[in-house]
């Protein structure tokens, strides 16, 4: 089985505004739900499960109803983090879905609402070899970037063609998964910002799979509107 995780925890604070930015609306519906599509009409994926803020439950289930009528999608309770909100859909995928450790998981931020079918495949096939623990897509870095000590020095200046931006979906099996977090104690698991932190801390190798740089994360009100412009010229130029 193979199924998405869209991490929907967060309230957005960057963005301003009064809603959570998963559940702003781009091109006539929530944020949430164009990422959800993107998911569900894939024919590999047999569903998908969003981890939200508590505190959001009840207004995303009655959007759910709204937009996902009679589709395999399921919203669970976050947790504190990312990562443990992570679990807690693993938990109820393994609890309420019959899903089991050989379970393929991608996990995906839900307001990266252009991710395409070429990064699901990729990323899908990259968990085909059976020496990859976990992929995530990325992108090449093409601005000089600079290492500060005390963000007014710049110390050094690191070889950008090393440098990749880490995007999502990150890819991985639930039994993978459990093994690397149960190994690492509180402290190494607060310091993990996304799935590949908590698999490296292990000294578990992370394939890269290429991303797309129209796979933005909206955080910022520019984004929005950088992100209807793609909408607006999707039908000329499909995003697949």
């Amino acid at each position: 089985m193979i199924f998405a995780a869209l991490v929907a925890g967060g309230h957005g604070t960057r963005m301003g505004g009064s809603l959570p930015k998963q559940l702003l609306p781009l091109g006539g519906k929530p944020v949430l739900f164009h990422t959800v599509e993107h998911f569900l009409r894939h024919p590999q994926i047999d569903g998908v499960v969003i981890g939200i803020a508590p505190d959001l439950y009840d207004q995303t289930h009655d959007l759910l109803a709204r937009y996902c009528p009679q589709q395999p999608v399921y919203l669970v309770n976050g947790g504190s983090n990312r990562n443990d909100t992570i679990v807690r859909i693993i938990d109820y995928m393994v609890s309420s879905l019959s899903c089991t450790t050989d379970t393929l998981v991608l996990s995906h931020d839900a307001v990266r609402p252009f991710v395409t079918d070429r990064m699901i495949d990729d990323s899908i096939a990259a968990m085909c070899d059976s020496t990859v623990s976990v992929c995530t897509t990325a992108i090449p870095e093409t601005d000089t970037v600079v290492c500060t000590h005390d963000t007014r020095t710049a110390d050094s200046f690191p070889d950008r063609s090393t440098l990749y931006r880490i995007q999502t979906p990150q890819t991985f099996r639930i039994s993978t998964f459990r093994q690397v977090y149960a190994a690492l104690n509180e402290q190494q698991k607060a310091a993990a910002t996304d799935v590949c932190s908590l698999f490296r801390q292990q000294g578990l190798p992370v394939r890269l799979v290429s991303g797309d740089r129209r796979n933005i994360k909206l955080t910022y009100p520019e984004d929005f509107r950088y992100a209807e412009y793609l909408l607006s010229t999707a039908e000329d130029e499909p995003i697949v």
